[in-house]
């Protein structure tokens, strides 16, 4: 194995003081995450009790939604998604989780049934994304947002391997990193084209060395597999997709922690008596919204996405977003997560045209998909039945979507389809709970 003054001396000597200078200045918030990942890790390995380690990385949460200056939003996407699926790993050995459990579970189904909701969400979740619903007490909950947010493209970032150096050189020697990320993130820019600012970044973790990173600018590195295949001749490496909000390794499931405090009891409703559907959202952009009648809905918080609730309103106002249906289901999830890069995945619709908001024709791509009715989430097997004793439930997300992030083809429209690139541009406010006759 190279030493690490063997890797750099060739594009050391090519490259001036003061250059390496200005670049390492322009990169000091892009690489400040990685230090701080690395003594977060170090600063957990010596909390000793499960109670302290509870704690620390519930601070570690709270802290990034803090801290506005120095991370990116990728950054924080993906820090966050870490330390949850860390929190919830430490509460499993802890008295502050409950498994949903049938023999506790009425079968009527109410407004005030949330055990039998959580029950078919529990179960619709694991058939459907193989991941685990826990219960928690107090305020240890990694929420409602790491369920449907799982499948914007938005949620998923590169990762490179490579035996080149090891992970214990990087992480202790702090000048070795930069210059290796430096090095790193210059080649990635010079292959694809871009800015060096465009590559963020993420993370550097064990298994050999693999720093997971992101092209702002490139939605879609698939379609570029020379590209891919001269990126991995040229660092001495391989590169694969992950998705970073599931836990691939050992087949492991992802788990979600839910406590009361993810839940609002003041907007569970049903909507019997009403008529099929109502002209709904601003004068531009009307819709019909169609009643989940036959639904029991379970209000959820919505105070996370802030004092300006325009979006939830029901008055037309321009920032109104609007009402569409999801089903756990995905069609882009299975069970192995990170997939091959030359091989890839893609939606059915995703080289499909549609109108963007400026009304040019861009691609659908990949995302997450709804309907404006809930119906079609049952009926195209997205809310598969889950049975309770003699009788079987369907759960579904109401959620407001931002209305110009709407993607949706002429053949999407004639299946009800309807697709959001980015789980940024979807609000889920409430589980709907429909019992199948």
């Amino acid at each position: 194995m190279q030493s690490p003054s063997q890797i750099f001396k060739e594009q050391s000597a090519l490259r001036s003081k003061s250059e390496l200078v200005q670049r390492k200045q322009s990169n000091e918030n892009n690489f400040a995450i990685i230090q701080y990942n690395i003594q977060s890790e170090i600063r957990l390995k010596n909390k000793h009790s499960i109670k302290d380690q509870i704690e620390f990385l519930q601070s570690e949460i709270t802290a990034l939604d803090q801290i506005t200056d120095q991370l990116s939003e990728e950054q924080r996407k993906y820090r966050k998604s870490r330390l949850k699926l860390k929190l919830m790993q430490v509460l499993r050995q802890s008295e502050h989780v409950s498994t949903l459990s049938i023999n506790h579970i009425g079968q009527k189904i109410e407004k005030e049934n949330k055990e039998l909701m959580l029950y078919v969400l529990k179960e619709a979740l694991a058939r459907d994304q193989n991941r685990e619903l826990f219960m928690t007490d107090g305020i240890h909950s990694c929420g409602f947002d790491s369920i449907i947010g799982a499948f914007g493209q938005d949620q998923e970032c590169l990762r490179f391997r490579t035996t080149q150096v090891e992970y214990e050189q990087l992480k202790s020697d702090c000048m070795l990193r930069e210059e290796y990320l430096l090095n790193f993130q210059e080649k990635v820019s010079k292959i694809f084209k871009v800015s060096p600012s465009d590559v963020q970044i993420l993370d550097i973790t064990e298994g050999s060395s693999i720093i997971s990173f992101k092209i702002q600018s490139k939605a879609d590195l698939i379609n570029e597999p020379e590209s891919m295949e001269f990126l991995e001749k040229t660092c001495n490496g391989k590169v694969d997709i992950y998705n970073y909000f599931f836990e691939s390794k050992h087949n492991k499931s992802r788990q979600i922690g839910l406590s009361s405090k993810d839940f609002d009891s003041r907007y569970n409703m049903v909507w019997d008596g009403l008529r099929e559907c109502q002209q709904r959202g601003p004068l531009n952009q009307r819709y019909d919204y169609y009643f989940p009648k036959g639904c029991y809905g379970f209000g959820l918080d919505i105070t996370k996405y802030g004092i300006d609730q325009n979006w939830i309103q029901m008055d037309g106002n321009k920032d109104e977003w609007r009402i569409l249906f999801h089903g756990t289901k995905n069609e882009n999830v299975n069970d192995i997560i990170v997939s091959s890069l030359k091989e890839g995945w893609r939606s059915l619709y995703e080289d499909d045209l549609c109108k963007d908001e400026f009304g040019n024709n861009v691609p659908v791509g990949k995302g997450i998909y709804f309907s404006d009715k809930f119906t079609v989430c049952v009926d195209k097997g997205y809310a598969k039945p889950i049975q309770v004793n003699n009788k079987s439930f369907s759960a579904i997300f109401m959620t407001r979507v931002n209305p110009k992030k709407i993607r949706q083809s002429d053949r999407m429209k004639q299946e009800r389809y309807f697709l959001v690139n980015r789980s940024a541009d979807v609000r889920q406010y409430r589980v709907l709970i429909y019992e199948n006759k």
